[in-house]
């Protein structure tokens, strides 16, 4: 049997922090070095929406649709995951452009249900301004971007995890099979 490997995750933010934590869960020796707290910068200004929303290729839709199902597994893994399949409504395009969008993700297999302002108000009661047409997708979601980091970095400090905080990284140096800097 090898030893595990030995790896370093720069930043612990949500990408560091999934990193390190399928790492660990992999077997690996994971240290996470961050000048940062848990969430890192730009994680804490995340909207967080999981969604394979508009603006994309089909590809690029297949990627989104199947890390929506990463998280749905992840949630199923990592104990106290803040994730809410909420759903998503959207109205921020004119509604030839939103019925243009429906009809592209209709067709790939997205679930969007066309609403007015009746519908739009049952799915955000709070909205004070209706849209006369909508699109509901209720499988999209979100999570919560600091809590979710924090999460998998507690379980992956269960499965050997190392955090060294305040530490900034400004360059690695590798010397005789080692890193450094």
């Amino acid at each position: 049997m090898s030893a595990a490997k030995r790896v370093i995750v720069v930043g612990a933010g949500i990408i560091g922090a999934s990193v390190a934590w399928h790492l660990a869960k992999a077997g690996a020796n994971v240290t996470v070095v961050a000048d940062s707290g848990a969430g890192g910068v730009a994680t804490p200004n995340s909207f967080a929406w999981i969604n394979a929303s508009w603006g994309n290729p089909e590809p690029y839709f297949r990627l989104r649709t199947r890390s929506m199902a990463e998280w749905t597994r992840l949630a199923h893994d990592v104990p106290g995951i803040p994730l809410e399949w909420c759903g998503g409504l959207c109205w921020d395009l004119p509604p030839a452009e939103l019925e243009a969008y429906a009809i592209e993700h209709s067709g790939w297999g997205y679930g969007i249900e066309r609403v007015d302002r009746v519908g739009a108000a049952r799915i955000e009661p709070n909205l004070t301004e209706l849209p006369d047409f909508a699109l509901h997708v209720a499988e999209e979601g979100v999570a919560e971007p600091v809590a979710a980091t924090q999460a998998l970095l507690v379980d992956a400090e269960q499965r050997g995890l190392r955090v060294v905080g305040g530490t900034a990284v400004t360059a690695l140096v590798q010397t005789n099979g080692r890193i450094t800097g």
